[in-house]
């Protein structure tokens, strides 16, 4: 769902600890660093500029916290940040409380967090909000890993141990509308069959070609291209072709996994691997 922080911020936040790191070297995942494209003949000055605007855009949006130390983060509701380039600012939640600060990005991987503040709320089912916050108050720098087709953030502190790991899925690709071309192996040949897929609000719209279907999202951040339509609802118009439209339905509800496709195809599949939709952008130009 979308977080909001509409709420009071009644206290400050977190001032820098000292102490052991909270996972070592070894624990860190083994992904490839994320690449920079420089132009050719750059000045240095020009080379890091374009490695600070690379990493920004990266940065920018929200990161599941994967693990706190070696700890790995479970359950249904996961702590999370979400970084916005554009005014450099950061929110989120530690898994009871909300969260929020400046960040600042500067050379040789530094990134700098202030004027972090934070609700008070009592959680007593939390299990990670004193050890977030704590790293909340020690990060120095971070790295951006790419494993797979997944992006990871590490952040450490100022002797380079880790502090946190988190993790940003990868289907912002869906954001759009699309035309469902196949169902379940069958060629759709109405173009009135079409999806609305809104990632930021984890929500989704649509058309069987009869009628209008609403339902959201769910992205599993455990599991690398997952996605699942849910609360999927239609207003109840006869249709004349009513197999296809309960086809489609059906379709819907068992997408486990997307991966793009060629030809700005997007294919879903059930949790058996099986092609259940194939998706073709609608260019919206």
């Amino acid at each position: 769902m979308k977080r909001y922080i509409g709420v009071v911020i009644v206290a400050i936040f977190m001032m820098p600890f000292s102490g052991c790191a909270l996972f070592k070297a070894s624990d860190k995942p083994s992904g490839q660093p994320a690449e920079i494209t420089v132009t050719p003949g750059a000045t240095e000055s020009e080379v890091v500029e374009s490695q600070i605007k690379l990493s920004k855009k990266l940065l920018n949006g929200e990161w599941v916290i994967y693990k706190v130390g070696s700890k790995k983060v479970e359950g249904d509701e996961r702590p999370y940040l979400n970084f916005s380039v554009a005014d450099n600012r950061f929110y989120g939640s530690n898994g009871c409380n909300i969260v929020n600060g400046d960040f600042t990005v500067e050379q040789g991987r530094r990134i700098s967090l202030g004027n972090v503040i934070s609700t008070q709320r009592y959680c007593a089912e939390a299990e990670h909000d004193v050890e977030i916050n704590k790293a909340l108050g020690e990060v120095y720098s971070y790295s951006i890993e790419r494993k797979g087709n997944e992006y990871y953030l590490l952040l450490y502190n100022s002797g380079n141990e880790g502090l946190l790991t988190l993790r940003k899925h990868n289907m912002d690709y869906l954001n759009g509308a699309w035309r469902v071309m196949s169902i379940k192996g069958k060629s759709c040949d109405d173009e009135g069959v079409q999806l609305l897929i809104d990632i930021p609000e984890l929500r989704i719209h649509g058309n069987t070609g009869c009628n209008i279907l609403n339902g959201t999202l769910y992205i599993d951040p455990d599991k690398e291209d997952a996605i699942q339509f849910q609360q999927i609802v239609t207003t109840r118009m006869a249709c004349d072709n009513a197999k296809r439209e309960t086809s489609f339905l059906i379709a819907l509800e068992e997408v486990d996994v997307c991966r793009k496709g060629k030809d700005d195809t997007a294919v879903m599949y059930d949790n058996d691997d099986n092609v259940v939709l194939v998706l073709k952008k609608i260019d919206d130009k």
